[in-house]
This record gives C-alpha cells, sequence and structure tokens, in this order.
C-alpha cells in the first residue's frame, strides 16, 4: 500500500515538473517589427492602412490600444503565434494624431508596448465651390487632411484662409486674381494642387471713375441724385432719394447704353449675375434693377432692403422677369451677351416715402 501511495506521488511530481517545463519554454509576447503598407513601412503607418505585427508570443490577442486612449479593432481570424494584423484608426474625436506614440498589445501570454510612427498623408483637392470661382469673393476647397496646414497659395501669393475641418477650407480670393492660377495647400504631408479658373467679371461702375459705365444721371420722380457721395463700401457711390412724387409714375438711374457688357460666347443666362453693393436709410426701401440689351428688350428685378448696414446683392439673370419685373415672363432664355445696360432706381408702389437708396460697385458677372 505504501509502495502505491509512493508511486502516485513520484507521478504526480513528474506530471508538475513536465507541465513546468511546458510554461517554461512557452515564449512570451514579443513584437519584432511592425510591417504597413504602402512599400513596406517598418515602424511607420499612414491612418487607414493595414499593419502586420510579426513576433513571437501572439496568439490570443485580446487588445490594441494606441496612444494609451485608442483601443483599436481587430479581427480575431487574422492571428497566429507569429503574427497578426489591423487597421491604424484615424478619428479627431478620439484624440487621434500624427507622430511616434506608444502602442500596446495584450495577447495570451502578456503585454508589449512599442512605438509606431503615425504618419500624415499628402492633403488632397476634390472639390472647389464654386466650380468657377469669382475674383475678389470666397472659395471653399473640399479635399481630405487638411491638417497643420502651413501655406495656402494661389498663384504663388500667400491667401488668407478659415479652417471649417480637416475636409473644408474657407479662402478669400484676392480681386486681382487671375483664372489658370495655381491653388496650392501645403501640410507636413505634402502638397495638394489644382487650377483655378476664374469667372468672366465686368466692372459697370464703382462710381470712382472706373468701369465701363461712368457718366451716371437720373430720371424721372426722384427727389436728388448724388453719383459721387463719399464714404461707401469702397469709396464714392450713388444715392438717389425718391420722396414720394408720382408725376411720372417711374424713376432711376443710368449711364446709358453702348457696347454689351459680355463677349459672344457668353451667352448661358443661368450663367449670368449681377452683384451689387447696396444700401438704404429705412428698411423696406425696395430696389429696382432693369436690364436693357442691344436689342430693346428689357427686364427688371425687385427687392426690399432688410438691413440698413451695405450688403452686396447678387441676383441670377434667369430671375429677372419682364413688365420691370412684376411680369411672369423670366429672363431664362435672354442671351447676356446682348446686355448693355443696367438702371438702378426705387419701386415707387411699395417703398416707404421718403426712400433714399444707395448703391455701389455693379458688375455683370458670368461663370
Amino acid at each position: 500500500m505504501i509502495k502505491k501511495i509512493t508511486y502516485r506521488i513520484i507521478i504526480l511530481l513528474a506530471l508538475v515538473s513536465f507541465t513546468a517545463c511546458q510554461n517554461d519554454d512557452a515564449p512570451t509576447a514579443n513584437v519584432d517589427a511592425m510591417v504597413a503598407e504602402p512599400g513596406d513601412l517598418l515602424n511607420q503607418a499612414f491612418p487607414l492602412n493595414k499593419v502586420r505585427v510579426e513576433g513571437e508570443g501572439l496568439k490570443g490577442l485580446k487588445k490594441i490600444t494606441l496612444d494609451n486612449k485608442i483601443d483599436i479593432s481587430f479581427n480575431p481570424n487574422y492571428n497566429s503565434d507569429k503574427a497578426f494584423i489591423f487597421t491604424i484608426p484615424f478619428d479627431e474625436k478620439l484624440g487621434s494624431r500624427f507622430g511616434v506614440q506608444p502602442i500596446t498589445f495584450i495577447t495570451g501570454s502578456g503585454s508589449v508596448t512599442k512605438n509606431i510612427e503615425i504618419l500624415q498623408p499628402v492633403p488632397t483637392i476634390t472639390k472647389t465651390t464654386p466650380a468657377v470661382a469669382t475674383p475678389g469673393f470666397p472659395l471653399e476647397i473640399e479635399g481630405t487632411w487638411f491638417y497643420n496646414i502651413s501655406s495656402i497659395t494661389l498663384g504663388g501669393k500667400t491667401l488668407s484662409y478659415t479652417l471649417k475641418s480637416s475636409t473644408s477650407i474657407i479662402i478669400g480670393l484676392p480681386s486681382d486674381a487671375v483664372t489658370g492660377s495655381e491653388l496650392v495647400v501645403t501640410t507636413p504631408g505634402g502638397s495638394a494642387k489644382k487650377t483655378i479658373n476664374f469667372a468672366t467679371v465686368v466692372l459697370v461702375s464703382d462710381f470712382d471713375g472706373n468701369g465701363s459705365r461712368r457718366d451716371w444721371t437720373a430720371y424721372g420722380d426722384i427727389d436728388s441724385f448724388n453719383a459721387n457721395t463719399t464714404g461707401g463700401p469702397s469709396g464714392s457711390y450713388a444715392t438717389l432719394v425718391w420722396a414720394g412724387s408720382t408725376a411720372n409714375g417711374y424713376n432711376g438711374s443710368s449711364a446709358g447704353g453702348g457696347a454689351s457688357f459680355l463677349n459672344a460666347s457668353n451667352n448661358d443666362a443661368s450663367k449670368t449675375f449681377i452683384d451689387i453693393d447696396v444700401s438704404a436709410n429705412v428698411v423696406g426701401a425696395q430696389f429696382a434693377i432693369q436690364l436693357n440689351t442691344i436689342d430693346g428688350v428689357n427686364y427688371g428685378y425687385n427687392f426690399k432692403v432688410t438691413d440698413v448696414n451695405w450688403a452686396t446683392k447678387t441676383i441670377l439673370l434667369s430671375d429677372f422677369k419682364d413688365n420691370y419685373g412684376f411680369g411672369s415672363n423670366t429672363a431664362a432664355t435672354v442671351d447676356p451677351s446682348k446686355i448693355n445696360e443696367i438702371k438702378v432706381g426705387v419701386a415707387q408702389g411699395d417703398s416707404p416715402n421718403p426712400s433714399a437708396i444707395k448703391y455701389d460697385n455693379i458688375k455683370i458677372r458670368y461663370q
């Protein structure tokens, strides 16, 4: 009996010793290399790219943590004792960043921490709005990886900008921008480039002696008119005052007709705009804008001022209507290349008395 007990104890001790030896032989978690696409980057990776981790004791992967705060998901089916694969995440809300940072792997054999460098991708420009830009107006740039911007240039000139997000930027275009200029957004990741084409912009008048129409006069039921009032958005401006007279039933101002503003190829009303800086002495003052063509056709557009402060009013040509803006036929079929006169006045039928309208920087724009 004693011999049997002794024999069993010897067998038990042998089993314990064998198991201990097995555990001693089991490798602890160790990472030899992290290899990422493209080009087999070593211990470096771009966001959203796959990384292959190579080493020993990697079986039974339980958790991956980047930068001590971002848990990374993985597919356990792509896990062996020698390697596994995961994808580098990038989420601003979770605090993702570029540069060298720790990454920790917890496997069935233990935990190991290494450093990996998250590289900043080259930015891209996918879209600009509007597609055809206008000098002096804002332009929205849409794209990817707009982080840590060092500069934005157009034709080599540095631009001011507002970063809306990592995929959207608003830039201010200079008034002297030239069509075909190259827009460049530069970050530590590289540069994104796009050729910018600009709209055709014709200055009708800025009331400072510039533009294709310079000598303005008024007509009809006006009380007073001054085409050289000082203190406008960019110098002098025009002021037309209507004090309630209805003797003629109309009023306005013009610098006359002449040659067309646009060339023959600018013939699409849906691409034609009138830009005018406006203000007034009272909210509710109603502007009456009239366009005449070399064929003797006229269309109008009427709008009320909702703020006495200066603002730029942009009007699409196809929104103009016949019968001085009160008709039912739009100017959608009008050939913009035939427009040769712009008139500005007060719509007498529905304006406060008196109304003093102010206007400046009249332009016709084709894009």
